[in-house]
């Protein structure tokens, strides 16, 4: 959701009659990508208290959370940092292979528009379904982010495919009903008050699904994160008893 929410910002910016210049341009996307980056690791923060627990009465969650927000914030830009890059490259060597198949087969080239855009689309989708968790690893845990983070997301989630697959489906059929939300109250008339009640009702409602799909995540992860020590601790204590 965050990730459409800014897609949706930077298209606005790009077809617009009057484009603002390029400073304005970088300043809006990197201020949406502060605020998105901070609401990851805010709400990673709060999940880690509460799925951990704390019963200390003097204990101040919010004064921790803020302290660690800084440094998540940039562990976080670095894992994007390495994302982008690596969507970039498939996204060139897409563009590439088009090219290439247009000069060569250029009566064919509706087709191979198609394809290599459903291709392209298809792979992105198996990268986020991929690096599900490399944000959220990339906040709790120290040290681990960028390309390390990349790599332990790979992990879990070939290791817990069936519930991942099944958290991505819930959180596309949510999104889905979102955006045919906005579409309808997109539809309706300026002129009557219920076109701004419905702006007000979209952006409620965004929210919650945000907040919703990152605890889903948030929780998946500790699941993944638990079940996975405990496969360790069970080979360590096999090990251990081995002749």
């Amino acid at each position: 959701m965050q990730t459409s929410f800014t897609v949706t910002a930077i298209q606005q910016l790009v077809t617009n009659a009057n484009p603002p210049n390029i400073a304005v341009t970088l300043a809006t996307v990197l201020f949406i990508g502060l605020f998105v980056w901070l609401q990851i690791a805010s709400i990673a923060y709060c999940v880690d208290f509460v799925y951990k627990g704390n019963d200390n009465p003097e204990a101040k969650p919010v004064q921790e959370i803020f302290k660690r927000l800084p440094g998540a914030v940039f562990r976080i830009f670095v894992t994007f940092l390495w994302v982008f890059l690596l969507n970039l490259c498939i996204a060139v060597l897409f563009v590439a292979a088009y090219m290439f198949c247009v000069l060569f087969y250029p009566s064919y080239t509706i087709y191979i528009m198609l394809f290599d855009y459903t291709l392209l689309v298809g792979v992105f989708l198996i990268f986020s379904i991929l690096f599900m968790f490399s944000y959220i690893i990339s906040t709790l845990e120290l040290g681990c982010y960028g390309r390390p983070a990349l790599k332990q997301s790979f992990i879990l989630v070939t290791q817990n495919k069936c519930r991942v697959l099944g958290i991505f489906v819930v959180q596309f059929l949510i999104g889905s009903i979102v955006l045919a939300f906005g579409f309808f109250v997109s539809r309706l008339d300026p002129l009557q008050w219920t076109k701004p009640l419905g702006y007000i009702c979209l952006f409620l409602v965004y929210l919650i699904v945000t907040v919703y799909s990152l605890v889903l995540q948030y929780v998946l992860y500790f699941s993944c994160k638990h079940l996975e020590n405990a496969t360790t601790n069970n080979y360590m204590a096999l090990d251990a008893h081995a002749p």
